[in-house]
């Protein structure tokens, strides 16, 4: 399990979680992976995953653009999914309806028309993602 952050254009996380006491404190735990689409954090759970993202939310309210919760290598789902698999709304090991595909060329996310894009991004019915 993984929290994937991607941030909004010009956003370098690393830097920017590391320079900030308060985002080193809450990530002393964990080994972020720079990536390049952004920054990778493994985690046990997807318990962990949520809280974690809770802990961050103010970081990601301003520098990231996307936070995703790969559930397995290639499959993904936003926030509100999360928690609804957390709640038991939805069913983990069935793919919705609702799905995005994201690719990441250059480094940059691009939100792809099919199953071509490297990264299948789970979400609740009428919820839309953005990519900047």
């Amino acid at each position: 399990m993984r929290l994937l952050l991607i941030p909004h254009e010009g956003v370098d996380l690393n830097n920017t979680f590391f320079a900030s006491e308060t985002s080193r404190e809450i990530l002393r735990f964990y080994r972020p992976e720079k990536r390049p689409y952004g920054m990778s954090i493994r985690v046990v759970s997807l318990g962990a995953a949520l809280s974690l993202a809770a802990e961050l939310r103010w970081y990601l309210r301003r520098y990231v653009a996307l936070t995703l919760f790969e559930m397995a290598p290639g499959y993904s789902c936003t926030l509100a999914y999360a928690h609804a698999i957390e709640q038991r709304a939805v069913d983990p090991d069935q793919p919705p309806d609702h799905r995005f595909f994201i690719g990441f060329p250059d480094g940059r996310p691009v939100i792809t028309e099919g199953p071509d894009g490297t990264l299948e991004v789970w979400a609740l019915p009428g919820e839309v993602i953005r990519v900047r």
